[in-house]
């Protein structure tokens, strides 16, 4: 047996999701895709995918190998680096990061770095929830607002300004809020789509307050909102980076700036501890230095 083909191939099928669809990728007939996992399973004394003859899906003890098998095949990465006289970087980068970063900012820095190491893979999941790097078997996430307590190692990347925004139709239409808790009066888009009412952040008088708004729209995009606020429908609270152009152009207006809160710091997080493969660091170097770029005006 190989012990590490079999790896190999029991990854792929769990990202793939069939063993057709990871035999294609491997270059391999299905049965030895089969045949690798039974060897596997055998070998571990454990059952690690649970089949039936339309669906497959890993069991808690699958869940659990997939994680760990990670972190193996990663080093086995950094291990062939060493021997590399171009110091090409290979590896694949498994992140994730909001929809507000994973939008508008982080994908012309995925770009810049695959640009300049075409032999690295990089897979991105965007997703607006707190995302569990070990337990889903992610190398780091990019995310924006305060951290909680947290074992994960923290590397700053800048900043994101939030922004409430109107068109000047609405504004027209409705009147322009004074203050915060003018807003309850108007119709507030809100990025929660499944609550009537959400609160959104201010300062006061020197003072954090959460003030409650409410609308008839709602969505957990930020393209969406942003298209409902270019078509008069209602005031949103969007990063000022996705919607700057617009701001410049006059096709939406700013209100209510001098109650902003501090822009919310962007870090790079990564598991304490963790040896991190030549590709992985150098990922992280490259997108902490970029993404301080980009937002470099968010202050």
């Amino acid at each position: 047996m190989d012990l590490l083909r079999s790896f190999t191939v029991f990854q792929n099928v769990a990202e793939q999701g069939s063993f057709s669809a990871a035999a294609n990728v491997l270059g391999i007939v299905p049965s030895a895709v089969s045949r690798q996992i039974g060897e596997l399973e055998e070998w571990a004394g454990l059952r690690l995918i649970n089949r039936t003859t339309r669906s497959l899906h890993l069991t808690e003890e699958g869940q659990a190998y997939l994680s760990k098998l990670r972190h193996i095949t990663a080093e086995i990465e950094a291990l062939k680096t060493l021997g590399d006289t171009d110091q090409r970087l290979t590896g694949h980068v498994r992140l994730t990061t909001p929809m507000m970063l994973g939008q508008f900012v982080l994908p012309s820095t995925l770009a810049r770095f695959k640009q300049d190491h075409p032999g690295t893979e990089i897979s991105v999941s965007v997703v607006n929830r707190r995302v569990d790097l070990v337990e889903e078997g992610f190398d780091l996430a990019v995310r924006a607002g305060r951290l909680s307590d947290s074992t994960l190692v923290a590397r700053k990347a800048g900043h994101v300004r939030m922004c409430t925004v109107a068109s000047p139709a609405y504004l027209a239409a409705r009147g322009e809020p004074a203050a915060p808790a003018d807003l309850t009066s108007h119709n507030c888009l809100s990025m929660d789509a499944t609550a009537h009412f959400v609160r959104w952040p201010f300062q006061v008088d020197g003072a954090e307050m959460d003030f409650k708004v409410s609308g008839d729209m709602r969505a957990n995009d930020s393209h969406c909102l942003k298209a409902l606020a270019l078509a008069g429908l209602g005031i949103a609270r969007l990063p000022r980076i996705n919607v700057a152009a617009e701001i410049a152009a006059g096709s939406l207006i700013e209100i209510l700036h001098g109650y902003a809160r501090a822009p919310l710091p962007v870090h790079i997080l990564y598991q304490s501890g963790r040896h991190l493969s030549p590709t992985l660091r150098a990922f992280i170097d490259f997108a902490a230095q970029d993404l301080r770029h980009a937002l470099r005006t968010e202050r």
